[in-house]
């Protein structure tokens, strides 16, 4: 018992410094026991923002970090369930139904942001429930730990804005039995940050095989499921304000 709570000491001290990120060894089990649902959004007929130059779909950017995202958490000991695992299309009752059979302790949907500027940039996460708590705290740990990493790794951390956490009353977030968040890290709309986030981290959705071996998490795909990772791991060992990832240089 003494070994365990030490061990989790040592990785709550990691997670609130931005030491190196945790290692397998540091971070096994820190989630076992836990169900996580996420949720990559869009998908099907529905491919979500689209950037022309680069042929670069959001459904396809949202499946590619839940993957990375997923793998974190599963290396933690979590069980994670996913809403659709390839280009599948689903309504926001859908999914929230699926994630409410997994009896999920969270869900996470995954999204990235788009305007019709292409000069923004900048990270928002949203909670859904009027009057819960546990939401708006769930989606604070997450933007906590993934907004000074995504503005120092931004292709203009100047003018990366901190967007905050808001209340969004999308179907999947309203819908959930459990707390739930949706992430939008970054707007594919800005050029530069478009460059970066073009480059895909697995070989193929589901296949486990990471293009850019362990530098992953130095691409921008893998920055966004990293720091989302700290989120989460933050949340779930009550430490919330000061997540923090050691922020890493974007592959060049």
């Amino acid at each position: 018992m003494r070994r365990q709570w030490i061990h989790v000491f040592l990785a709550a001290l990691t997670i609130l410094g931005g030491l190196a990120p945790l290692t397998p060894a540091e971070s096994a089990g820190l989630l076992t026991g836990k169900t996580i649902c996420l949720d990559p959004g869009h998908g099907g007929a529905d491919p979500g923002a689209y950037y022309a130059p680069l042929d670069l779909s959001e459904a396809d950017i949202n499946l590619d970090v839940a993957y990375r995202l997923a793998a974190l958490l599963q290396a933690a000991g979590a069980r994670v369930v996913m809403t659709r695992t390839g280009d599948q299309g689903l309504t926001e009752a859908e999914r929230a139904a699926f994630c409410n059979r997994a009896q999920a302790n969270i869900l996470v949907s995954v999204h990235t942001n788009s305007f019709t500027d292409p000069a923004p940039n900048g990270v928002l996460t949203f909670y859904g429930k009027r009057s819960a708590a546990e939401d708006r705290r769930l989606a604070q740990a997450l933007h906590d730990a993934m907004a000074p990493v995504l503005q120092a790794n931004a292709p203009s951390p100047a003018t990366f804005i901190d967007y905050g956490v808001r209340r969004y009353g999308a179907g999947v977030l309203r819908r959930s039995a459990m707390p739930a968040a949706l992430l939008e890290p970054a707007f594919m709309s800005n050029p530069a940050e478009a460059a970066l986030l073009a480059t895909p981290i697995t070989t193929a959705p589901g296949s486990g095989v990471f293009t850019a071996g362990c530098q992953a998490d130095s691409y921008r795909r893998g920055q966004i499921a990293q720091s989302a990772y700290r989120g989460i791991l933050a949340y779930f060992t009550g430490i919330s304000k000061e997540a923090r990832a050691i922020p890493t240089e974007p592959a060049t």
